[in-house]
């Protein structure tokens, strides 16, 4: 048995599955948790001084939401060169922020209560209220889950519905051939993974009538002016 060429190959494999891991924004300790791979076999693993199994690097696979084929043998450059975009994702976190902050203040307002009631019941600054309600400051989650329960609104309800799919099958060529007519700018802004965020809400509000769209238009106005 040639020692040396397995240690070469489990050195490889360690550099994927540190690539996976990291990819993900975890660290060994989590990876450990969810798989139930000790962390210091884990971590023996990604510095190439132990093996894997197959049943593991499926485990792992199935964690990190990755195929075993990816993790086995996906292209390594691509995973790593495929970083998020920063300033997608802030952009989103924005947009989300001020419609989470929509909704909460058209909830107080329907329910009468004024901005001093609720401050004191949360025990918060009106100022600071204000700013929660602007979306002008992103509202922690303790805080999120208290003005929720001051509303009687379960927060969950504040959260994007999944699709169903993530993905859909091309049956035909009328999508690609519709994205080779895009514009190069627009074609890049849909094939790139970080928009999907946008593509999804552009989806969504397509679906509402002139009547919610224009409600929601103002408030967005109102908050912004």
């Amino acid at each position: 048995m040639n020692t040396q060429l397995l240690s070469i190959k489990a050195k490889k494999f360690g550099v994927r599955l540190a690539a996976f891991r990291q990819k993900k924004g975890l660290t060994t300790e989590v990876l450990s948790t969810w798989t139930g791979i000790s962390k210091e076999k884990l971590q023996a693993i990604e510095q190439g001084e132990s093996t894997i199994t197959l049943p593991e690097i499926e485990i792992i696979a199935l964690k990190l939401g990755f195929s075993t084929e990816t993790m086995i043998a996906g292209d390594l450059q691509e995973l790593l060169a495929n970083k998020p975009d920063q300033s997608a994702v802030q952009h989103y976190a924005g947009l989300r922020d001020r419609m989470i902050a929509l909704i909460l203040r058209k909830t107080r307002l329907e329910q009468n209560l004024t901005n001093d009631e609720i401050s004191t019941r949360c025990s918060l600054e009106p100022n600071e209220l204000d700013q929660y309600e602007s979306g002008n400051k992103p509202i922690p989650l303790p805080i999120l889950e208290l003005l929720c329960s001051e509303y009687q609104i379960p927060m969950l309800s504040l959260v994007p519905q999944k699709q169903e799919e993530t993905t859909v099958p091309i049956e035909n060529d009328s999508s690609s051939e519709f994205q080779e007519s895009l514009p190069d700018g627009l074609s890049d802004f849909v094939n790139n993974p970080a928009n999907l965020p946008y593509l999804e809400l552009a989806r969504k509000l397509s679906d509402l009538d002139a009547a919610k769209l224009r409600s929601i238009a103002e408030g967005l106005l109102e908050i912004t002016y």
